[in-house]
């Protein structure tokens, strides 16, 4: 649903002034409208599991274990610092050469 000020471009009877439609009367309108109605009813049928192949739906919370997903995250962060190493190395060298400039 588009808003109050963009909703008259896609008004489609152009011989027939615009007015605003609001969201709720929208829903109602297709709601009553055949393929509303038809939408309504195949929806209210409840899925049956039974029929449905196994892989198709997900039977556990998570696909990975805690452990797998901590393995993967600190992979991912460990070749993240090996791509920008340099500037780790060139990093801790500022910070020591600025450290021992203030021990002096």
């Amino acid at each position: 649903m588009t808003s109050r000020k963009d909703q008259q471009q896609y008004w489609y009877d152009r011989s027939v002034p615009y007015r605003y439609v609001s969201v709720k009367a929208f829903a109602e309108g297709f709601a009553k409208f055949h393929v509303g109605e038809k939408l309504d009813q195949e929806l209210g049928i409840p899925f049956e599991k039974g029929k449905s192949h196994p892989a198709a739906l997900v039977t556990q919370k998570y696909a990975l274990s805690n452990w797998e997903v901590f393995q993967a995250c600190f992979t991912r962060e460990k070749l993240l610092m090996m791509r920008t190493k340099v500037v780790y190395i060139f990093r801790i060298v500022q910070v020591w050469s600025y450290q021992s400039n203030i021990d002096l």
